[in-house]
């Protein structure tokens, strides 16, 4: 599991709710409604690293995991 991963999973990210966020350095750098362009702007910022892109999910979305 990547750290970026790690970090994600246990912040709160409420305030991107159903926005597309790049995470570089357990740090959101940027986001929006369009996932390649999001990339795109983080990979822009961070040439040398490898964004990682999460949805955020809204209150409605429901997550199911599996065992």
């Amino acid at each position: 599991m990547s750290r970026n991963y790690e970090w994600y999973i246990k912040t709160d990210t409420n305030k991107y709710a159903g926005k597309w966020i790049a995470i570089v350095n357990q740090k959101v750098v940027s986001t929006g409604e369009d996932a390649k362009k999001v990339y795109q702007e983080a990979k822009g910022k961070y040439p040398k690293e490898k964004p990682s892109l999460a949805k955020v999910p809204t209150k409605d979305t429901l997550i199911l995991g599996v065992k």
